[in-house]
């Protein structure tokens, strides 16, 4: 987060791809990146959602709304970083920052990792353009829109409720273990 034109400069002319984590940087309060800074000297960034200490709830959906908002709040500047390059961060910009070529697109011999959403929910309206989709996906959508999901073509989300993962139970473990591991820090 901290790094000045210098850094930038020699991060840029080395290929250095950063994973940019805003959700996570707010709230430990290490800073705002300067995300248009890095854009603008060809740097790849993607987004992420770092881990639970630093983000209780890892929904990336909340990182590409935030990404382009705490850029234009830093840059005083409106039209930093626009809806549709929010999105490519989120998409193919974070698989080019992991060196994965078969995630980010959607292209045969790709892994197809799908999202449904719900078009009629009211974040998506009015649609009257094809980029009023783009923008109502950034700027007013969020996961509740989600209602499947395939990971490499494989369905794990379906009308909402998660296929891959046993949520009642992994509650009640969740649960136990934390009690057991509050008991065990009181001794």
């Amino acid at each position: 987060v901290w790094m000045d034109d210098t850094d930038l400069d020699l991060f840029a002319a080395g290929g250095v791809a950063v994973a940019h984590c805003p959700q996570s940087n707010a709230k430990i309060a290490s800073g705002t990146a300067r995300l248009t800074d890095m854009l603008d000297r060809g740097m790849t960034v993607g987004l992420g959602t770092d881990g639970p200490a630093s983000n209780n709830n890892l929904n990336l959906w909340e990182e590409v709304r935030l990404a382009p908002l705490l850029a234009r709040l830093h840059d005083l500047d409106p039209q930093a970083v626009p809806a549709t390059r929010a999105l490519s961060m989120a998409t193919r910009d974070a698989a080019a920052a992991l060196g994965r070529d078969d995630l980010g697109v959607l292209e045969p011999v790709r892994r197809a990792d799908i999202i449904r959403l719900d078009l009629d929910d009211v974040a998506f309206v009015p649609t009257l353009e094809p980029q009023d989709l783009v923008s109502h996906l950034v700027w007013s959508s969020s996961a509740r829109t989600v209602t499947d999901v395939w990971v490499g073509g494989r369905r794990v989300v379906e009308h909402g409720r998660t296929l891959t993962v046993d949520t009642e139970e992994a509650r009640r473990q969740v649960t136990e273990r934390a009690a057991r591991l509050a008991r065990d820090a009181s001794r």
